[in-house]
């Protein structure tokens, strides 16, 4: 199976953001081609939380959450802070930041 490169995915959530009215900013940019994607999800209240795609027990890759459990969060400076020790380990690493009052990933079936 081919792998859509990263840029091309993190084109595709800003346009989708843009779509339903949403806005989407690229916090960092990172490797092009396989770059992993990082999605803070901000409220306009400021809380955040933070998904990423992770290896399951089935050998799959899945989105989930980085930052605690489902439909949980958190103050915008801890989920910056969760990136920062993110981008130290990963600096090929995409941030997209995503402002909704609901949790939505875009790249879910991407």
């Amino acid at each position: 199976m081919v792998e859509i490169k990263s840029l091309l995915k993190v084109k595709s959530a800003i346009r989708a953001s843009y779509s339903i009215n949403k806005i989407a900013t690229v916090l960092h940019t990172g490797d092009e081609d396989n770059g992993s994607i990082l999605l803070k999800i901000r409220r306009k209240d400021s809380k955040s939380c933070l998904l990423g795609k992770s290896l399951s027990v089935d050998g799959k890759y899945s989105w989930s959450y980085m930052s605690g459990n489902m439909e949980e969060w958190f103050e915008e400076n801890v989920i910056n802070e969760k990136i920062d020790r993110e981008l130290k380990t990963d600096p090929d690493l995409w941030v997209l930041e995503l402002e909704s009052e609901t949790i939505w990933n875009p790249l879910e079936l991407v």
